[in-house]
């Protein structure tokens, strides 16, 4: 068994390895195919006009985007934002930017031919920009030399970079193992030359409404601290089980009397009053997430976007992460009030002493 589990893993390696070759080949083509045309050059305190790419999927690398809007539009500089439907309420109502662009998502090694229409690289064109952001740190998209061609900025800038990926103007090293995500856009706003480039904070904007909406509601009105709980990470094996769930609720009431406990369950897969001790809010959209975590005295998570929606109000968190080298720094909560402990197993609903963990952690809190 041991030999089929070895042959296993070096077939899914080779494999792996087959995959990324065959991706660099077609990226290299693709420079040579696309190549860059020459274009005007401009110093970077020049720049009156921006593109950031934004045009995947995740929503917490789109909170943590949004902290560089503000700078850019104080320094006079008039950005636009290329996004996706997925993630367009992140930036839309946000009155730094100028234009919120839509197209598809784009995987990485999604062919030349997939990039977005043609009406609106026209409209993109035509907007002069003088400069495009790349905020990719991994792979580069096979659609991308092909893109930058046709918008043809002044200045293109990305990270991690091939050298022979000439398309990019400015290239900027970053390293994911030490460095956190909101780090791109300091190196951005160092790069623009402005002052307090580590001086940031992600911007959100949503209608009054849904504040109001949300601050009705029974288990938010009274003078108890709440701790809201999310037990939904992007994949599977990184929620929260309901049992874990039940225990970390009981163990903070036992601990700290006047507390009011709600679940946040976007799925609605749980009746109102399924957590003793705990109210379940069936959220009605991410705003009314964001509503209820700014109403919260401490949140309580895995790894998901959830987390930059705490750092968004500075809010005490609890954030709940395998432990990944890949992910530890890159993704950590980032922020004075986040606190961030790690499971011993990679599937986070099986680690025994994840409950403990979390009490202990809370601990650091005061709750009375």
């Amino acid at each position: 068994m041991k030999f089929i589990k070895k042959i296993r893993e070096l077939n899914r390696k080779r494999n792996y390895l087959k995959k990324k070759m065959k991706y660099k080949i077609a990226l290299y083509k693709a420079t040579k195919k696309w190549r860059r045309m020459p274009t005007e050059k401009i110093a970077p305190s020049k720049v009156r006009t921006a593109l950031m790419i934004r045009n995947e999927g995740k929503i917490g690398d789109a909170i943590v985007s949004t902290c560089i809007l503000r700078a850019m539009h104080e320094a006079g500089i008039n950005i636009d934002v290329l996004a996706i439907k997925a993630n367009e309420m992140i930036f839309s109502g946000n009155p730094f930017i100028r234009n919120l662009y839509l197209t598809d998502e784009m995987d990485p090694r999604d062919m030349y031919n997939h990039a977005i229409p043609d009406d609106l690289i026209i409209t993109l064109k035509n907007n002069n920009y003088d400069l495009m952001i790349d905020t990719g740190i991994w792979d580069t998209g096979l659609y991308m030399p092909k893109m930058i061609q046709a918008i043809s900025p002044k200045i293109s800038l990305g990270f991690n970079k091939q050298k022979w990926l000439s398309h990019y103007d400015v290239n900027i090293a970053f390293n994911h193992y030490e460095s956190h995500v909101k780090e791109i856009y300091a190196a951005i706003m160092n790069y623009l030359g402005f002052p307090d480039a580590l001086n940031q904070r992600y911007e959100v904007y949503y209608k009054q409404s849904i504040s109001d909406e949300v601050k009705a509601i029974d288990f938010f009105i009274g003078d108890n601290k709440k701790v809201v709980i999310n037990m939904y990470a992007s994949h599977d094996d990184r929620n929260l089980t309901p049992q874990q769930t039940k225990e970390i609720i009981s163990g903070i009431l036992l601990k700290n009397k006047n507390v009011d406990i709600v679940v946040l369950d976007y799925k609605k897969a749980f009746v109102k009053d399924f957590f003793i001790g705990a109210k379940v809010y069936h959220v009605p959209s991410l705003y009314h997430a964001m509503a209820a975590i700014n109403l919260s005295d401490l949140v309580i998570s895995p790894d998901t976007a959830v987390v930059h929606v705490a750092a968004l109000y500075d809010k005490p968190l609890i954030g709940i992460y395998r432990d990944i080298p890949d992910n530890n720094k890159l993704w950590s909560p980032g922020y004075k009030n986040g606190h961030q402990i790690f499971t011993s197993t990679f599937v986070v609903g099986e680690d025994a002493s994840l409950v403990d963990n979390v009490l202990n952690a809370i601990d650091k809190f005061n709750l009375n």
